[in-house]
């Protein structure tokens, strides 16, 4: 095995580390095909220009290669990118380093022995084993302020063991290269053996990490489906409230009777703990009809009172009978997110506002909903996909539009949105079939 071979492990390993520590410390603006295809383009030139054996060059190649990698890939700033190149090559640097350091403390023949394939091979796959466990714990170090996926002390001890026992294995595959006459073909064996140690460190290190994602994503979703069935109770119970409203209405004559009886007997005592009763039950509050489904009406006269607040100008046209066939659990989900998005666009703007209207196509049994809402700059991305959000652990987000999404599934229905630029305004239509 020739050292172009190892020439290509070593960069293909240093590629693979780039990617897990920009993946962790910052937002993509570019797909993953993309980035695979840039690191490429990147790499492929660094690889051919080692053969000069240049230290110094290579060094240098690889600091620009990493620098333009993030800059192209990445939404942050120059400087910040800057440093960042600066820290993985100084670690890279040092990690090799220290990687044949050691060795010459045990050896006086150390070097002398460099120009062995063999040792080459496996101080080349220490040294990267090294920079990657090295990286992996500095990028989710860094990565903390932006993610709520913490590590245990226990997570971090069993995850150092392994990268120590690797170290270890390859210490001593090492230290037997150096000190007896391996032949062909344990030789090979104890090349793959060293690439093959690198390779399962930063795989258990990958689907630990997918793991923990997973296992937060899981968590989110349940969270947000329990909103979901809070949210449902509470519209309900709203709903309940309405009816205990039309009620008290109707009896409004016989407690105007009950309140006069009291006032013919001179009993004010009574008279006033009856008006205080009366007025202060929970069925005399206010209750504003914007549709004729009670369910929504209570989901939608909640988010009038938060835009009156907000001093977002609110205007609804829901036509009768046209929603009915979506369940309570799905309405409260679907109108709940969109205009849970639409406030939180809206609310950025200078002139506020926001347009709901729901119809129904008799001819296609298909109920149209369209939202507008004021929009300050446009959320679409140049492949027609919504952009990250910018709240606080992105990662942790977006799980509403997905409510939207399957909702709009379940009912055989169609989504689509887009942003007018003249009037900075959000659209988004619905089509659900019945």
């Amino acid at each position: 095995m020739s050292a172009a071979v190892c020439y290509f492990l070593v960069y293909f390993s240093e590629a693979l580390i780039l990617l897990q520590y920009s993946s962790n410390v910052f937002e993509y603006k570019i797909s993953s095909i993309k980035r695979y295809i840039l690191l490429t383009i990147l790499f492929i030139p660094i690889y051919f220009i080692s053969f000069a054996h240049i230290a110094l060059l290579n060094t240098a190649l690889f600091f620009v290669a990493t620098f333009v990698f993030l800059k192209i890939s990445t939404m942050e700033n120059s400087a910040t990118l800057f440093f960042h190149s600066a820290i993985m090559i100084v670690i890279m640097t040092l990690c090799e380093l220290a990687s044949m350091g050691i060795f010459s403390k045990f050896s006086y023949h150390f070097y002398s022995k460099m120009n062995d394939t063999v040792l080459l091979y496996s101080v080349s796959f220490l040294s990267k084993l090294l920079y990657f466990v090295i990286i992996y714990f500095i990028s989710h170090k860094l990565s903390s302020t932006r993610s709520n996926i913490l590590f245990s002390i226990y997570e971090i001890t069993t995850l150092a063991i392994i990268p120590v026992i690797s170290v270890f294995v390859i210490y001593t595959m090492i230290y037997f290269l150096m000190n007896y006459e391996i032949k062909s073909p344990l030789n090979y064996l104890l090349i793959l053996s060293s690439f093959f140690m690198l390779l399962i460190n930063i795989l258990i290190f990958g689907l630990f990490e997918h793991i923990k994602q997973k296992n937060s994503e899981i968590a989110e979703l349940t969270l947000q489906n329990q909103r979901d069935a809070d949210s449902v109770e509470y519209y309900k119970a709203l709903v309940s409230q309405d009816e205990k409203q039309k009620v008290l209405i109707h009896d409004i004559k016989k407690h105007l009777n009950a309140i006069a009886s009291l006032n013919e007997q001179h009993d004010s005592e009574k008279v006033a703990a009856y008006l205080t009763h009366v007025l202060g039950s929970s069925e005399l509050k206010h209750s504003v009809r914007v549709c004729d489904n009670d369910l929504l009406n209570a989901l939608l006269c909640r988010y009038q009172k938060i835009c009156l607040t907000q001093n977002i100008a609110l205007h609804i046209d829901i036509r009768s009978k046209c929603i009915d066939f979506v369940t309570y659990d799905d309405l409260s989900v679907l109108f709940g997110n969109l205009m849970d998005n639409a406030v939180e666009s809206a609310e950025k703007t200078v002139n506020p506002f926001i347009e709901l209207n729901v119809f129904q196509k008799e001819k296609n049994n298909m109920t149209i909903i369209t939202l507008i809402d004021s929009c300050r700059v446009n959320p679409i991305d140049k492949n027609g996909n919504l952009l990250p959000t910018k709240k606080p652990n992105p990662q942790f987000h977006g799980f509403g539009m997905r409510s939207i999404e399957n909702i709009v599934k379940k009912y055989n229905g169609e989504m689509t949105f887009y942003f007018d630029d003249p009037t900075k305004s959000f659209h988004t239509i619905i089509m659900l079939r019945h």
